[in-house]
């Protein structure tokens, strides 16, 4: 700890118990902020395994029925029949707040699916394939989200944590140390004062002593 440099006066006193208490709300806030964090967080990273897990697992399914297709229907035809298909979707990008933090989002609206079975002498693998990734990309596209808000997040509740030990640690304990400070320091004072007043009561006690009996002996 370390007292804060300011003369040990009464109204340094009062000005610093204020800010203690400012302080102590604000330890308090941040408290109850890091908590709803850390909460949040663990939320989202249970989600982002899940997402990853389904993401793994129609990666793995959408390129097998690729590779089906490709040994059906031949590289060439393939690639041919691929620029020739026509599928509007719309990619957006908005935002949602959690724990007090702005998160992007990110949504994909797929269009109405239109079966390409009869495209070129296609089979329904080409159909497939095209399905299959429709549902990739969507997921991809959840995950994306997920783990833009978990990095967001885990930025924010750093922050966070340094203030609430820069508040514990070291504010907090030094606003308390120079108030014990002060504290000592106007008693020393008030004490000092008292013993002062005392003193010069004693003394003028004595001084009317010794002048009465001075008249008394004026008057012999």
């Amino acid at each position: 700890m370390s007292r804060l440099n300011i003369a040990p006066t009464k109204s340094n006193q009062m000005r610093l118990k204020r800010e203690l208490a400012t302080a102590t709300n604000g330890f308090q806030l941040l408290e109850q902020k890091r908590e709803i964090l850390v909460m949040e967080l663990m939320h989202l990273l249970g989600r982002v395994r899940q997402v990853q897990e389904e993401l793994q697992s129609r990666s793995a399914r959408a390129y097998a029925t690729l590779r089906h297709a490709l040994a059906s229907n031949g590289y060439r035809h393939m690639k041919a029949v691929a620029t020739g298909i026509q599928y509007d979707h719309k990619v957006s990008i908005g935002s949602r707040v959690a724990a007090g933090i702005r998160i992007p989002t990110l949504s994909i609206s797929q269009g109405e699916f239109h079966s390409q079975f009869d495209l070129a002498g296609t089979d329904s693998l080409v159909d497939q394939t095209m399905t299959d990734f429709l549902h990739l990309t969507e997921t991809a596209s959840r995950l994306a989200e997920l783990e833009s808000a978990v990095w967001l997040l885990a930025r924010e509740l750093k922050k966070t944590q340094r203030r609430v030990n820069a508040l514990e640690h070291i504010f907090i304990p030094n606003y308390k140390d120079t108030l014990h400070f002060i504290l000592e320091q106007l008693e020393s004072k008030e004490l000092d004062s008292f013993f002062t007043m005392k003193m010069v009561k004693k003394n003028l006690e004595q001084e009317e002593i010794q002048a009465e009996q001075k008249a008394k002996g004026d008057e012999k």
